[in-house]
Formats: structure tokens, C-alpha cells, sequence
């Protein structure tokens, strides 16, 4: 009984030590929880005459949006068109036979060419399309030569040249035209500026055989470089004007024409270049007037959507 009695005052002594010890550790830390509340709160006080500044998404309506020239479309169709004159293709070498008496030759087969190949490893072949000539003059201006694939140099012997088709878009025959590839930028820019103030032609052709065009077509002019186009002139279109006929003459009469869209070139040739349609308000068409554009304003809105 007396044991018990000793150990119950062990443990009472114990209690009160823990929370004497208890009631120093508040007593110590009090002041320091007390400070940092004030230091915080002097902080935030402080704080309130800072102007934070936070990165934010600048919002601008799709009208003042300027549409990414589509280089994939102006790069395809390069690689697939390009305009020759008379002195390249009269005596350009061509396609004699296939490999193993072929007819048809694609990707992986060999050619055997005759003619004077230019200096080079890899060349491009290709098949005699679309003729232009001025309409006005009847002046020939450009032959347009559509790509069937490339090729690359095995071994050559007098005039005959041994090639082998590394990638092909159709089928290769005989008479088949190989002339050195045509070196293209990359990825270029094109610096939007008006075309000359005396420029004036017409749409010669939609390259695919239609006859209308809109916005991000293609089309082939009858401007080059004698006429001072560069890549990044702009042109306006003009639409022709419909026939009528005079009910009081019986005479066929054109309607004046109406602006009807904004071209960019970005291609040239000595007396053709290609134009990318950048605005149309209607659909444009081969015969279809271009000039200069009245306006600078209206170069700035060819970038525009």
C-alpha cells in the first residue's frame, strides 16, 4: 500500500513538471509569434502601394488578324511548275528508253537520256504543258513544264546518260524532257510593296486546267521581270465587264470593269510570274484585267483576312 501511495505522487510531480514545462515554451514564444504577425502585417501594408505586374494574352479582333502566307501551297506547286523559254527546251535532252524495255517508269527505275546534260548530280523530269503567248501581240512568253519527278546521275557514255528516278509524281516516257532542278528558297518573305505604277496585264491561265480561281489560288500572269515585278508586288484584279447588247444599236458592248480582288507575286519569270489570289470579293477568271493598285491602303489589306 505504501508503494502505491509513492508511485501516485511520482506521477502527479511529473504532471505538473510538463506543464510548467508547457506554459514556459508559451510564455518564451508568445513575443516571437507576436513579432511576426506584426512584421507580416507591416509587410502586406507596405505591399499595397506595389504595382504587380503579370504576363497577359493580348486579344486582337480576326479582322486585324494577318493571315501567314501558305508557304506549303506556293512550295508544292513550284515543285511542280515551272516556265521554260524557247532556248531551254529546243534542244534539252529527253528521255530515249526505259531500263528492261520499259515503257513506264516510276520511282526506283533506270532512264537512259539523250543530250548534253548540264554539269550535277540530280536533275528533274519533265513533260511539255501549257503554251503562252500574248494575247494582244501573239508574242511567245513562256512554255509550262509540269514536274514528274526527279532523277540522279549513274554513269554516262558519249551522248547517252545512264539515270536512275529517286521519287516520281507519274508515270515517265519516252520524249520526256530532263533539265537541271530549279533552285527555290526554302522558307522566303515576302516584303508586301505595290507593283509598278505602270503595270498592267491580264490573268493568263488557272494552272489545272480551270477557267475561275478565288482566294489562295494560283494564277499566271503575263508581267515578269521586264516589267519590274519582283516577288511581293501586289496587283489588283480587275473583273471584266459583262457583253450586253445595245437595244437601240444592236451593238455588243462591254460593261465597265469592277475591282474584284488582290494578287501577290511570288514567283517571277522573265515575261510571266506566278501570283498567289490573297482577297477576292468574287470569283476571278482568265482574261480577268491586273494593274497597279489605286490605293497603298489596299497593299496592306492583301495580308489581311
Amino acid at each position: 500500500m505504501m508503494r502505491g501511495m509513492v508511485m501516485e505522487i511520482a506521477r502527479r510531480h511529473r504532471r505538473l513538471a510538463a506543464c510548467s514545462l508547457g506554459a514556459i515554451c508559451l510564455v518564451l514564444v508568445s513575443p516571437a509569434v507576436a513579432a511576426l504577425k506584426e512584421v507580416r502585417s507591416d509587410s502586406l501594408q507596405r505591399d499595397e502601394n506595389v504595382l504587380r505586374l503579370s504576363p497577359q494574352v493580348h486579344r486582337i479582333s480576326t479582322r486585324d488578324a494577318i493571315t501567314p502566307l501558305p508557304w506549303s501551297i506556293l512550295g508544292s506547286f513550284l515543285e511542280s511548275n515551272r516556265i521554260v523559254g524557247p532556248e531551254d527546251i529546243d534542244n534539252a535532252p529527253y528521255v530515249l528508253a526505259g531500263d528492261d524495255q520499259r515503257i513506264l517508269s516510276g520511282a526506283g527505275d533506270r532512264l537512259y537520256v539523250r543530250g548534253e546534260l548540264p554539269a550535277g548530280r540530280f536533275y528533274g523530269l519533265y513533260r511539255p504543258g501549257q503554251r503562252y503567248v500574248d494575247p494582244d501581240t501573239g508574242e511567245f512568253l513562256g512554255l509550262e513544264m509540269e514536274s514528274l519527278g526527279k532523277a540522279r546521275l549513274l554513269r554516262k557514255e558519249n551522248d547517252i546518260t545512264l539515270l536512275e528516278v529517286t521519287s516520281s509524281r507519274q508515270e515517265i516516257r519516252p520524249g520526256d524532257k530532263v533539265l537541271a532542278l530549279e533552285s527555290l528558297s526554302a522558307t522566303p518573305e515576302f516584303r508586301l510593296s505595290a507593283a509598278p505604277a505602270m503595270s498592267e496585264g491580264q490573268i493568263l491561265s488557272v494552272p489545272g486546267g480551270v477557267r475561275y480561281t478565288g482566294r489562295l489560288d494560283v494564277v499566271a500572269l503575263d508581267l515578269g521581270r521586264r516589267d519590274g515585278l519582283v516577288p511581293g508586288n501586289v496587283l489588283a484584279v480587275e473583273q471584266l465587264g459583262e457583253k450586253v447588247i445595245d437595244p437601240a444599236t444592236d451593238q455588243t458592248l462591254h460593261l465597265p470593269g469592277e475591282d474584284a480582288g488582290l494578287l501577290m507575286v511570288f514567283h517571277t519569270y522573265e515575261r510571266l510570274s506566278y501570283a498567289l489570289v490573297m482577297q477576292a470579293s468574287r470569283s476571278l477568271a482568265v482574261g480577268d484585267r491586273v494593274h497597279a493598285p489605286a490605293d497603298d491602303a489596299l497593299v496592306a489589306r492583301a495580308g489581311q483576312r
